[in-house]
């Protein structure tokens, strides 16, 4: 009998292991970086990104003209971003725009998606180097 449940336990452990693969071609970190990049307008670049004790990413942004700061929240959600202003709600709801990653088969780009309620979609392509691609 132990040997017939370890012979039924091991295919299903297999079907519930993830799939071995490469680490992942972007960081949590590097994908909310360039969505509010994309929403906000702003070179990527210029976003500084850590983790927060709960695992959601913080973001910061200091305008240069005057040196104000803006702090963003953001996680994921499988492909889709969900972010909020600090302090504020999450951008979640029916209505809100939603934000989406995709890194195209063999590539090393990220594609960042806005789809809004009302207007019309944006898409823009990032390198590694958080360059945006034309």
């Amino acid at each position: 009998m132990t040997s017939f449940v370890r012979l039924l336990a091991f295919p299903i452990l297999l079907a519930l292991m993830p799939a071995a693969s490469a680490s992942p071609a972007f960081e949590t970190k590097t994908i909310c970086r360039t969505a509010i990049a994309v929403l906000m307008d702003r070179d990527p670049k210029l976003l500084q990104a850590t983790d927060a004790p709960d695992g959601d990413v913080v973001l910061t942004y200091a305008r240069p003209f005057d040196n104000f700061v803006f702090t963003y929240r953001c996680k994921l959600e499988g492909d889709r971003v969900v972010w909020a202003d600090e302090p504020g709600r999450w951008r979640d709801g029916a209505k809100d725009a939603k934000v989406s990653f995709e890194v195209p088969t063999g590539s090393d780009r990220i594609r960042i998606t806005v789809s809004r309620t009302k207007g019309p979609t944006l898409q823009q392509l990032f390198d590694h180097d958080l360059n945006e691609v034309h």
